[in-house]
């Protein structure tokens, strides 16, 4: 009797840790699954939407407005033929290409169509797959072409689309016979300058190969666990089954954890049981899903070359996904402008590649020194850059500084080439500044609104004007943490239009610039001299001194100007109110 109820005691607790085991294998399956599966089809229809947008951007306008003029009903084979052979058709298509390209092994049909009277049915005007497909002699009823029609009546998410001109993905997959895979399509609309007309809308498909993939493998790698775990616990469930459970409720506090989208979670791995061998299997499932999100954070990097993390971590926002419109703040900072000197006529004897690749070329030397001071491009404006100086008018300052070093190492690198000299000019202000999105819901933008930014971006302008390379306000000069660490010179003090109150602007002068340092150091206590003898109203000394600073440096544009005011204060008489200030009417 009691070797009876021995194994009957035995076999109620091996039947208890096996039916617990199996209950928990299947539930910790069934989850892993679930969450892996939510995750990469969140990720998938992430990345549709995404490349439809950026897509949608990258298109050339002009081909496409050319491109619907031509669209109507009843065109002739030839005529469609011949647009499908037109500049205006392969710009278009090539740029499709281009957007399948970046994942051409998942991305499978890439087209635009446009609207029609019909809101149940769309005409294509591009698909990618139409000049290969003619190339290779495909039949036309294989071949989406320009101006065929399309029933749109069983999408009804694209037809949303193409009603309220908004970007879409669709929320379930649709099975895509020819490549027997399953697809995700989006959706995105191609807008004309003004930002209203629509264009055409930008369709994607994107196959869900990798997603399928990486299930497979986990279920695999799942089953494959579960089952050595299960038929291990089954052996020996009496003997171990209080280590079971501790195990099992540690591995139950990782999947918990990794519900949580904590990724990083791994199972410590203390034996070749099956609990150890269930942790192995848990781990190899977080690294295969920790490597998707890897991919996911690399996209998320690319996104910064457009919307710096910096001006993120500014809106106080942990991602572009948590960015919403009217998102603001408002803070202390300095606002830096940089602009390239008589870029309009150097520009006019380029080809459009040549201008762009001079500017780019440019930019590459000074973005990165103004990252490697603490500031952040809010943007570039064509040759122009604005950029914030959250921490101090220091950063900025040393910034401009070596942003003028780049340059001059940038010409002679460049000596003997065809393209001219770069020269810039950089105004710095400090200031509260408001900073936060604006725009509206299909199109955003974060920019920076205040007087500070407006004042910047007018003592760049004024740089032209004095001849100086990099000029500030008296501002950013009472802001200095270091001011003796530079050498600066009083430029003027001004009203600029649109400002009731003056504003006294400096030059910092640039020790490396060894064409005109030497000659400023010489003159420079003549110069300051001069410059307090004229705010004294002793104009026949001061205009001794600046006479002595430009014979020693003739190019002294600053001492040229104050010389030239002083001779027609000297000549007309001094007016009543005098206070030396210079008033400018005009923005430039």
């Amino acid at each position: 009797m009691q070797q009876k109820n021995f194994f009957s005691l035995r076999y109620k607790i091996t039947i208890a840790f096996f039916v617990i085991g199996f209950v928990f294998s299947s539930v910790l399956g069934v989850v892993a699954y679930r969450i892996l599966e939510a995750e990469l089809f969140d990720e998938l229809r992430q990345n549709v939407g995404n490349i439809t947008r950026m897509g949608a951007e990258l298109l050339d306008r002009e081909a496409l407005r050319a491109l619907t003029a031509e669209q109507r009903p009843g065109l002739s084979a030839a005529e469609v033929d011949a647009l499908e052979r037109s500049r205006n058709y392969k710009i278009i298509s090539d740029q499709l290409n281009f957007m399948r390209d970046t994942e051409k092994d998942l991305i499978r049909y890439v087209y635009l169509v446009v609207p029609t009277d019909d809101p149940g049915r769309a005409r294509y005007l591009v698909d990618a797959d139409v000049l290969a497909l003619k190339a290779e002699g495909a039949a036309d009823s294989e071949i989406s072409h320009f101006s065929a029609d399309m029933d749109t009546t069983p999408f009804p998410v694209l037809q949303r689309a193409l009603r309220e001109k908004t970007s879409a993905v669709e929320e379930e997959y649709v099975y895509d016979e020819a490549f027997k895979v399953n697809t995700v399509s989006g959706y995105a609309p191609v807008l004309s300058d003004d930002g209203k007309t629509l264009l055409a809308l930008l369709g994607l498909d994107m196959a869900d190969s990798e997603v399928r993939a990486a299930l497979s493998e986990v279920t695999r790698q799942s089953l494959f666990a579960a089952s050595l775990s299960l038929l291990v616990s089954l052996l020996t469930a009496i003997a171990m089954g209080t280590w079971f459970t501790r195990g099992i409720i540690r591995l139950d506090h990782l999947v918990r954890s990794f519900a949580e989208k904590d990724f990083a979670v791994r199972a410590q791995i203390h034996s070749n049981d099956e609990v150890g061998r269930l942790g192995f299997s848990f781990n190899h499932m977080a690294e295969t899903i920790q490597g998707y999100s890897d991919r996911l954070e690399a996209l998320v990097g690319a996104y910064g070359r457009f919307v710096p993390h910096d001006l993120l971590r500014l809106l106080e926002k942990k991602s572009i996904l948590d960015v919403n419109l009217g998102d603001q703040i408002q803070r202390d900072m300095a606002v830096l402008f940089s602009d390239m000197r008589d870029f309009t006529t150097i520009s006019e004897s380029m080809s459009p590649k040549e201008n762009f690749d001079y500017i780019n070329s440019y930019l590459r030397q000074v973005g990165p020194e103004i990252r490697a001071h603490n500031g952040v491009i809010d943007k570039y404006i064509g040759d122009a850059v604005m950029a914030l100086f959250p921490e101090s008018v220091d950063d900025a300052i040393e910034a401009a500084l070596e942003m003028q070093r780049k340059v001059r190492a940038y010409n002679g690198k460049r000596a003997g080439s065809s393209y001219p000299d770069v020269r810039i000019g950089v105004g710095i202000h400090a200031g509260k500044v408001m900073l936060g999105t604006i725009g509206e819901d299909q199109r955003m933008d974060g920019t920076v609104i205040s007087d500070t930014v407006n004042l910047a971006s007018r003592l760049e302008g004024l740089t032209k004007r004095y001849g100086c390379n990099i000029m500030v306000s008296d501002t950013v000069i009472g802001k200095m943490r270091n001011p003796k660490k530079y050498v600066t010179r009083l430029i003027d003090r001004v009203c600029v239009a649109g400002k009731n109150d003056s504003v006294t602007l400096f030059e910092v002068c640039d020790p490396d610039d060894a064409n005109v340092w030497a000659l400023k150091k010489a003159t420079l206590a003549d110069y300051n001299a001069a410059v307090d003898l004229y705010y004294a109203g002793d104009f026949s000394d001061s205009g001794a001194a600046f006479t002595r600073v430009l014979d020693a440096h003739p190019d002294d544009v600053p001492a040229r100007l104050f010389l030239e005011k002083i001779q027609t204060l000297m000549a007309n008489g001094v007016p009543s109110g005098w206070d030396g200030i210079s008033r400018y009417d005009s923005k430039h």
